[in-house]
């Protein structure tokens, strides 16, 4: 093999360099605090480093996912926390609007703020969280869920569905609830009905407090009862007590068709007996033998909340033996029209909601947990990793020091030898 100054020289400068490259790799070491882990350099180490990276990353974004839920969490329970407390001010308002020494101008005052409260609560179902998307639109994201209409009415636009995120590689946590869940089912005994309708029969109850009743007791006497009903069957449901005591019936009844009434009555068993007006919609009622007779807690099929015309009702007025009008009409409307009933819904209403904000924070704490969960799991992660890529500093200062004295005899040999030939040798 052929052998020259200039191969000679090569190569002492290529180890040189070498030398210093490793020397400035220690150098880097020392000034970062971690390993070289170059796949070149150190390939399991690199594999370990890699999979720990991509873990942390999935948790990052499972710990932002998390921040997010929390977030709308939090909101979603302070809202349902002012809806709360909208509809406790207004169950005082009831209860105030109740009393019978308040005139209908009282009763009027007091609907105005009742009114202004369910625009209120309107708004609060219409929150959209720091992104603005809607907070109770379930899977709908529209800034307005809740759309009041022309007649007054609130209609959801939004769906049922439960928005969810990521919390880990399995866990979905949920975001809130929907807004169908939220306001628009209420169960009461009549059926579930919104929290809008539950206002908006308030509003109905205060405004025709002098115009109905749920109760109505004649001491003796005959009345005439007239069906105010639609020309299409309904089921009506009414407690009546006479001298032989009290009974629940109930008749399809319809305009113009008083006949299922006089047999529900008369197959009471109370003492009171009915008979149909000739030629006519109505029914004469009395108990047989003059006494006391009454009606009260009046039902109609498919009305859960009060309205403001009262249109489906029994009009009772007092009449004589021959059927003349001995007094005023009084009409016994659906047992939901009275103030009282909806007193009722909306202390239910509170509880519903109640039970709303307990699972809210049940999905909260869940969303807490597992953001502890990931934390800890965080914090193994940053300790393995540390095992794995931190340099230990003393070593590689040593490492460095022996490295810089190889390095500079290297070089103090390589310049004595530089000097000379290779034919100075062969001499």
């Amino acid at each position: 093999m052929p052998i020259s100054t200039k191969t000679f020289n090569d190569q002492a400068i290529r180890g040189i360099a070498r030398l210093s490259e490793q020397a400035n790799a220690f150098q880097e070491q020392i000034a970062t605090g971690k390993k070289d882990l170059r796949p070149s350099q150190d390939p399991v180490g690199a594999a370990r480093l890699s999979s720990i990276k991509e873990i942390q990353a999935d948790l990052r974004r499972f710990t932002d996912n998390l921040g997010v839920a929390k977030t709308r969490l939090g909101l979603a329970d302070k809202v349902l926390e002012s809806v709360q407390s909208i509809l406790i001010r207004t169950n005082e308002l009831a209860i105030q609007g109740a009393n019978a020494t308040n005139s209908q101008t009282d009763r009027q005052a007091i609907r105005a703020e009742i009114d202004q409260l369910r625009e209120s609560l309107i708004g609060l179902a219409n929150t959209a969280d720091d992104r603005g998307q809607a907070l109770f639109g379930g899977y709908v994201m529209r800034d307005s869920p809740f759309v009041q209409e022309r007649s007054g009415a609130v209609r959801y636009e939004g769906d049922s569905g439960q928005t969810t995120v990521l919390a880990s590689d399995r866990l979905m946590i949920p975001t809130g609830i929907s807004g169908a869940d939220a306001f628009m089912r209420v169960t009461t005994d009549d059926g579930p009905v919104s929290i809008f309708e539950i206002f908006s029969g308030l509003s109905a109850a205060l405004e025709t407090a002098d115009q109905a009743t749920a109760a109505l007791t004649m001491q003796s006497g005959r009345v005439r009862i007239d069906i105010n009903a639609p020309r299409t069957p309904q089921r009506h449901e009414i407690t009546i007590h006479g001298p032989l005591g009290s009974a629940r019936i109930s008749a399809e009844l319809m305009a113009g068709a008083p006949e299922a009434l006089v047999k529900a009555i008369n197959d009471s068993g109370t003492g009171v007996k009915a008979v149909a007006e000739d030629n006519g919609s109505g029914l004469f009622v009395e108990a047989e033998d003059g006494g006391e007779f009454g009606f009260r807690d009046y039902r109609i099929a498919g009305l859960t909340v009060a309205s403001s015309l009262v249109n489906n009702g029994l009009i009772i007025t007092a009449v004589d033996a021959q059927g003349v009008a001995t007094g005023t009409r009084r009409v016994l409307a659906d047992a939901d029209q009275a103030i009282e009933a909806a007193i009722g819904q909306l202390r239910t209403g509170i509880e519903h909601l109640g039970l709303q904000r307990a699972r809210i924070g049940a999905q909260y704490n869940a969303a807490d947990i597992q953001s502890e969960a990931l934390a800890r799991k965080e914090l193994l992660l940053a300790e393995t990793r540390s095992g794995i890529e931190d340099a230990d500093i003393a070593e590689v200062i040593s490492k460095l020091q022996s490295l810089l004295v190889n390095r500079d005899a290297a070089q103090q040999v390589f310049a004595k030898l530089s000097q000379q030939s290779l034919f100075d040798y062969l001499r």
